[in-house]
């Protein structure tokens, strides 16, 4: 029954119960008004006046008796209504506790039906990057080292579901938020390194030690100093920013307290940053001076697996965590395997084909779509987007480039559709200052159609863009050379894209001034860093969390580490800076779209975001991943979520003739 029908019809009962003693309370005054009326028309005596007097007063009392009795009948109705008013509501909250209690039964039901149809055992087959720049997360900007980690290492906190932010314990086990300035962690318990392992083995590690409030306070104060444990200052902590947030920690036994800064509404939801791992303190800071040797020996972790091998180029390998601390029936795969990458995307296409591999994906859409067609019975598809955004950048922190004119006729000129068409057969999205896969907070795909630099229209942006570069002395700057990744140029689909580039420039600005080259990442990055850099086409560090607030913080306000750009503007600060401590969504949306319009008018002030692509992902159906629904991936970072989830259903017929190598033994 519903709260409205139940006081509806409480209601009606209560009139028609008071309806009844107002009619006899209406009767007896109009009898005691009669009573008081004498008639006057004869000389009466004494004793008739006294008479009438004393009827007059037994009246008035019978009376007052018979009001006193409805008085008191009264009181009792109403007591009685409110008793069962107060009983039936007390009926209706446990009626509603029941089917809360029975939704919440229900609900884990399903959960634990699905969880019963999931299968133990066996290992997963992908393809590896061939590259890791590092093996230490807090110092990387590359997402194929967090694919590694993500199943070693553990977080504070973690992503139940990547894309809306929704968050779940992990390292912290609960957490709360005392005031707007405050963080308090309490920390699981039975939570333990790594026993077993190279990582274990090495001289350096504390094998098998309890996780303490130190190893976090340890791993928070490393990278909000930005200083190793020689002392030295070392500018490639990339979440130095986020962690620079916290003012002072307090620990007291099983807690750690962050108290902050200042207000910041998404604090919380960045622990659950995939570069977020947890380093053990004894092993990564003995180790500082080899960060860059990447193996296996130099990763500890407490997460679902151990790691095994670590061969960049060969293979890497990881095994079930037989302690570990989350629920014990987790992870359901005894391990991973990665091959090395395959150069040639004939040599992949033919492993997956085989079952060499489990998954496959491509930089051309059809090949995927091709082989799917071919397997239509023993394969499914996904989709999903990549949080690696695509972006030009042009150093618009030194001359020439510090005249924003060139910058903005730059961003002009780039024909954003026709490259996703180029390159990706169409499937992507244009992206403003904020990506739309953090849709929460991105322009959408209809009122960029009318800002310039996104115009479908690309007539009236090049128009533009060539004024700009002529009135700036673009002709005049000789040849320039244009640099694209050597990762993403070694994609066979890709290989053209330099080409491409300088392409879309010349013929935007009618010149041939304009040369596209190649560089490494392990060159590409560090003059980031070091803000002398040139300009550039590829993917840039992937978004990272859903709430964009934190990236358009690093990426524009004054001395931000991802402000490569050296922008300083007061109106940026101001409001970026509002819009991060304020908790109405509709309010802080607002502040950071007026921020995106204010940097698109200045040509994104050289960072200039193109798209973010979606592929196509291939895997057979006896690979049960965690999945955002039945065709779509998680468009963010999900490795730790995977590595919880993941599983094999060996049973399944497409899995009658796999061919997997083993993984390397502990």
């Amino acid at each position: 029954m519903s709260e409205r029908s139940y006081w509806q019809r409480m209601g009606r009962k209560r009139m028609s119960r008071r309806g009844i003693l107002r009619a006899s309370a209406r009767a007896g005054v109009g009898a005691a008004g009669l009573a008081l009326v004498g008639c006057g028309d004869d000389d009466d005596d004494g004793q008739q006046a006294a008479a009438q007097v004393q009827q007059q007063q037994q009246a008035m009392q019978q009376q007052a008796e018979q009001q006193a009795m409805q008085q008191q009948q009264q009181q009792a109705m109403q007591q009685q209504d409110q008793q069962q008013a107060a009983q039936q509501a007390a009926q209706q909250e446990a009626q509603e506790q029941t089917a809360d209690e029975q939704a919440e039964q229900q609900a884990a039901q399903q959960q634990a039906a699905v969880a019963s149809t999931k299968k133990y055992g066996g290992w997963i087959v992908e393809q590896s990057a061939n590259v890791y720049e590092t093996y230490d997360a807090q110092r990387t900007v590359a997402s194929p080292v967090l694919q590694v980690l993500a199943r070693v290492q553990s977080k504070i906190l973690r992503f139940a579901n990547p894309d809306t932010g929704d968050l779940v314990g992990d390292l912290a086990e609960t957490w709360e938020l005392p005031d707007s300035t405050t963080v308090v962690l309490n920390l699981r318990d039975g939570v333990s390194w790594h026993s077993e392992g190279p990582g274990a083995s090495h001289p350096a590690a504390a094998p098998g030690r309890a996780l303490t409030t130190q190893d976090i306070v340890w791993n928070i104060d490393r990278q909000r100093n930005k200083l190793l444990e020689s002392g030295e200052e070392a500018g490639n902590f990339g979440r130095s920013a986020y962690w620079g947030g916290v003012s002072t920690i307090d620990q007291a036994d099983n807690s750690v307290t962050l108290n902050l800064v200042e207000p910041d509404a998404t604090f919380v939801q960045g622990f659950a940053n995939e570069f977020n791992l947890i380093n053990q303190p004894e092993l990564v800071g003995g180790t500082e001076d080899q960060y860059t040797e990447v193996d296996a020996s130099k990763v500890i972790g407490t997460g679902p697996n151990i790691l095994t091998r670590w061969d960049p180029g060969e293979g890497i390998a990881a095994l079930r965590n037989p302690d570990f601390y989350g629920n014990p029936d987790k992870p359901y795969l005894d391990g991973w395997v990665w091959v090395q990458t395959f150069q040639d995307p004939n040599a992949y296409r033919i492993a997956f084909e085989q079952k060499q591999v489990d998954s496959m994906t491509d930089p051309d859409p059809n090949t995927i779509l091709a082989i799917h067609d071919d397997l239509i019975d023993e394969t499914y598809l996904t989709f999903q987007g990549v949080a690696n955004t695509v972006a030009i950048f042009t150093p618009s922190n030194k001359a020439p480039w510090n005249d924003l004119r060139l910058t903005r006729a730059i961003d002009l000129a780039i024909n954003r559709r026709q490259l996703i068409q180029q390159l990706h057969n169409g499937l992507g999205k244009v992206s403003g200052p904020v990506s739309w896969m953090q849709e929460a907070w991105a322009i959408s795909q209809e009122d960029l159609e009318t800002i310039p630099g996104y115009r479908v229209d690309k007539d009236a942006d090049i128009e533009e863009a060539r004024a700009l570069w002529n009135a700036a002395g673009g002709p005049e700057l000789g040849q320039i050379d244009w640099v694209t990744s050597e990762l993403w140029a070694s994609r066979a689909a890709w290989s053209a894209t330099p080409g491409i580039i300088a392409e879309m420039f010349n013929q935007a600005f009618d010149t041939d001034q304009f040369n596209g080259i190649t560089k490494p990442y392990l060159e590409i990055i560090p003059s980031w860093i070091n803000k002398d850099f040139d300009p550039f086409f590829s993917w840039i560090p992937n978004i990272e969390i859903p709430d964009a607030r934190a990236d358009m913080i690093g990426a524009f306000t004054t001395g931000a580490g991802s402000n490569y750009w050296d922008v300083s503007d007061p109106y940026i600060d101001e409001t970026l800076i509002a819009a991060k401590q304020e908790l109405d969504y509709d309010t802080a949306f607002q502040m950071i779209r007026d921020v995106q319009d204010y940097v698109m008018e200045r040509g994104q002030f050289g960072r200039s975001i193109c798209y973010n692509y979606i592929y196509p992902w291939i895997g057979y159906n006896y690979n049960k991943i965690e999945k955002k629904t039945d065709e779509e991936g998680w468009n963010f970072l999900a490795v730790s979520l995977q590595a919880m989830e993941h599983y094999l259903d060996l049973d399944d017929p497409s899995a009658s003739d796999r061919q997997a190598p083993e993984p390397t033994p502990l």
